[in-house]
């Protein structure tokens, strides 16, 4: 029980860790946006660049703050109506919740997986002017699944402990 618990601790403080030191990847983009807007308007030189990156910087965002979002609850739920119900009957709703995002992102990995090995296999870039590699850039969708099912089998295990804390009392 006590090794369920510290895995439990070690998933969530990863992704929080990984959710913050994100944080400073919009500070990225804002600075890349506000070069853009200087080298256009200033100097009437456009990047060329600067736009797909922050596409690709806040790919990378999402990817590493949504499963700690996951961790904390917060992404988007109906509480008015979840709130209403019955403790137990919310524990039995958040493991079906968790176990229908480990469904998606068990799929997400797979698919995801083998479209960023094709990527990388067929060398592909982006279809621009500037035309980066886009197998890093699609290495981002395994990585945040394999995250988001760390964070959901967490879940299921921090709300089974949470089950049977109450069931004890």
């Amino acid at each position: 029980m006590r090794k369920l618990e510290q895995s439990i601790a070690f998933i969530g403080g990863m992704n929080r860790r990984l959710g913050m030191l994100s944080s400073f990847v919009l500070i990225l983009i804002m600075l890349f946006l506000c070069y853009e807007v200087l080298m256009r308007y200033f100097f009437n030189s456009p990047t060329i660049w600067v736009h797909e990156l922050s596409g690709f910087s806040f790919a990378f965002y999402l990817a590493l703050t949504g499963p700690w979002l996951l961790q904390r609850k917060e992404h988007v739920s109906v509480d008015i109506v979840y709130s209403r119900f019955p403790f137990r009957f919310r524990l039995f709703a958040d493991i079906v919740a968790h176990i229908v995002c480990l469904v998606f992102f068990v799929v997400l990995f797979w698919v995801g997986g083998k479209d960023m090995l094709h990527s990388f296999e067929i060398n592909q870039h982006s279809y621009t002017v500037w035309g980066p590699p886009l197998g890093p850039v699609k290495l981002f969708v395994p990585v945040a699944a394999a995250l988001f099912i760390l964070q959901s089998l967490a879940g299921i295990c921090d709300t089974i402990l949470t089950f049977k804390k109450e069931s004890a009392k």
